[in-house]
């Protein structure tokens, strides 16, 4: 079964169970994944982390019920599997801007969040993509030092480049001055919370100090797909769909339980469409 056809049967699943108590671990089960590689998978194909995509959905069918039927508040939220009915009114403020008995009172618009199917996705996804080139790698384990950040995969990282361009004099006995590496760190990864540490920093000695506030960290031995990145970062999404919807697929592989990488080399432009940089897709072994 594809992947695209998996993340369909867990949508499917979150709509038939808006009202159950369900956890993240049952909607990757539905799937027939593992957490981690299920809540990487749907971020890429939905634009939308599990967790947070199964709260915007209750929201979305709550606010129907706030305005067409008289169900008490409290009650909405306990059918909805929120907490309380403060956790309810917190959340639904948040998505909306507005409390949920003024939403009532005033007969707002609806909160406007539609159930996604990927069922018609496919030709969507391999369009633009023949030309983007893929090879395949064999690296061994190395290290990387720099600086680094727990964030959710949907987040920007615009900070921890920041970050990273302020300190990169500071790294010391740098093995590939030209080259620079965001590692998506497996280990310690929480599919609950669906964060992960990710570090922006560059290959070097094994025996190389670590500056007051950064962090060294061994990539593991991988066999990976690289894969061109060609453009803005606008468009970056794009790469990863047709990497996780079409390329994987095709080439019966999946990503393996380990470390993912982008690298950032001479070609990498900063705000321009010539710009290149490199997705490197850990592999499991056949």
């Amino acid at each position: 079964m594809s992947n695209l056809s998996c993340v369909n049967r867990a949508l499917v699943f979150i709509e038939e169970n808006l009202k159950r108590r369900i956890s993240l671990e049952d909607i990757a089960d539905a799937a027939n994944y593992s957490q981690w590689y299920f809540h990487r998978l749907f971020r890429v194909l939905t634009g939308h982390c599990a967790g947070d995509y199964l709260r915007r959905r209750r929201l979305c069918e709550a606010s129907y019920e706030l305005l067409y039927t008289r169900k008490p508040i409290a009650q909405l939220a306990r059918e909805y599997q929120f907490e309380s009915q403060e956790a309810f009114t917190r959340s639904f403020s948040a998505l909306s801007g507005i409390s949920p008995g003024r939403f009532r009172r005033q007969i707002s618009s609806l909160v406007y969040f539609p159930a996604i199917s990927l069922d018609n996705s496919y030709s969507h996804l391999k369009k633009g993509a023949k030309n983007m080139k893929v090879r395949n790698e064999q690296k061994p384990a190395f290290r990387v030092l720099g600086v680094h950040c727990r964030a959710n995969p949907s987040s920007t990282l615009h900070h921890l480049w920041n970050d990273f361009a302020k300190r990169v004099q500071e790294i010391p006995e740098v093995l590939e001055p030209d080259k620079a590496y965001q590692v998506c760190v497996f280990e310690g990864s929480d599919p609950a919370t669906e964060e992960f540490t990710f570090i922006a920093g560059m290959a070097v000695n094994e025996k190389a100090p670590i500056p007051e506030g950064m962090i060294a960290h061994t990539v593991p031995e991988a066999n990976y797909a690289v894969f061109e990145h060609r453009g803005l970062l606008d468009s970056l999404h794009n790469t990863y769909q047709y990497i996780f919807g079409v390329w994987m697929n095709e080439n019966g592989c999946q990503m393996a339980e380990t470390d993912s990488l982008e690298v950032y080399d001479q070609r990498f432009k900063p705000n321009s469409p010539d710009s290149v940089f490199e997705i490197w897709v850990p592999l499991l072994k056949d």
